[in-house]
């Protein structure tokens, strides 16, 4: 194997490693995103007629919510 095709592996690697790091990450805009969309499964149970479900779907929220602000927290 060349150098150069070595060099480019490793850079390829690191990039990956990265990527897959961000990916990974837990942020606060994530939770939020996750609470929403439970939220919105919430309400739309909620309007079907399925009060527990939805009542199980807003309690997830609330917890994602609550790690959201925990992160936020601690940064």
């Amino acid at each position: 194997m060349s150098v150069l095709k070595t060099a480019g592996i490793i850079i390829a690697i690191v990039i990956l490693l990265f990527i897959i790091k961000a990916i990974l990450k837990k942020t606060p805009e994530k939770y939020y995103k996750k609470a929403r969309k439970c939220h919105q499964l919430g309400e739309k149970y909620h309007s079907l007629g399925d009060e527990e479900v939805s009542k199980e779907y807003y309690e997830e929220a609330e917890s994602y919510r609550q790690k959201a602000q925990e992160l936020e927290n601690v940064v």
